[in-house]
């Protein structure tokens, strides 16, 4: 729950700037919330982050990982130690020194096959 993304400049200092212009922008932060469920099972669990830029390309890693006949292409995983509370999740996808493009961008969560979370963002 409560999926968000902010786009940021990092300076030489390594200060976070955030800003929404795809040119200055070099690291996207993405950050969800598992809710607090008595029910669930408690443990270590592997979410797999996708984003995908306005031309439909996945960024990041693109590693692919094969659930029965699915087939998903992420951009890198978030590890989370789930003990049945509320727990915050940030992870950062480096650029890489490549440029984001202006345009709309799709991020989804996916809980092994299952998309779980998702939500969209805009660069100009």
């Amino acid at each position: 729950m409560n999926l968000r993304t902010q786009a940021y400049k990092e300076r030489s200092s390594g200060k976070l700037i955030q800003s929404d212009k795809a040119s200055r922008v070099d690291k996207l932060k993405v950050c969800f919330s598992l809710a607090e469920n008595s029910v669930a099972s408690s443990g270590s669990k592997t979410y797999y982050v996708q984003v995908i830029d306005s031309k439909n390309n996945v960024l990041g890693d693109k590693k692919t990982e094969n659930f029965g006949d699915m087939t998903l292409t992420y951009s890198f995983t978030a590890n989370v130690n789930y003990e049945n509370k509320t727990v915050d999740v940030c992870e950062f996808l480096d650029g890489k020194g490549k440029d984001f493009e202006k345009g709309t961008y799709f991020v989804n969560i996916f809980d092994k096959g299952e998309l779980v979370s998702k939500t969209s963002f805009s660069l100009r």
